[in-house]
């Protein structure tokens, strides 16, 4: 049965930066066929996770698709671990996700920290995306870091949740 993963990312169209990390990742470590599509939204900032152009991407890549679609929101969790307004935004989106049937992946504190052991600065997000698909930097990450169950930095749940929709590779 043909399966379709839409990632709703917070970058924008410009950057494409968390599409980058998450395309070079699904890749490397499972096995992607015909049978699967793979699809991002970009929604430029997670606090637009259920504006009425997401809502509207996400009716339309399943209505154009074939088969059994899983949405995925993609979101960074800043600094929950201390500012109470973004805890209180983290847990928001997820309620929304569990109320929708989708699937939250997060990343703590960011994608490039998980990705990188570090932040990257604003301005050079994109430079860094693009160095770490040129320079085929997946080979550096550390598997463990993507298989967490708690919001600890450095870390996302990004291989749990694949690993319930994607076959691995050997």
């Amino acid at each position: 049965m043909s399966k379709q993963l839409i990632f709703c990312v917070e970058t924008n169209s410009k950057a494409l930066t968390d599409s980058i990390y998450i395309n070079e990742y699904v890749r490397e470590y499972y096995l992607i066929n015909n049978d699967i599509k793979i699809t991002f939204i970009k929604m430029a900032s997670k606090q637009k996770y259920k504006s009425k152009d997401v809502c509207a991407s996400i009716k339309k890549c399943i209505s154009m698709f074939q088969g059994e679609s899983f949405i995925l929101m993609c979101i960074d969790t800043d600094n929950i671990n201390s500012n109470q307004v973004q805890k209180k935004e983290f847990y928001d989106i997820q309620k929304y996700c569990d109320n929708n049937g989708y699937h939250i992946i997060w990343f703590n504190l960011d994608i490039e920290d998980v990705f990188y052991g570090h932040r990257v600065e604003k301005k050079d997000k994109t430079k860094e995306a693009a160095k770490f698909r040129s320079r085929h930097l997946i080979k550096n990450v550390k598997e463990v870091d993507f298989k967490k169950k708690i919001e600890t930095q450095h870390g996302s749940n990004l291989a749990l949740v694949l690993d319930e929709l994607l076959e691995r590779k050997e």
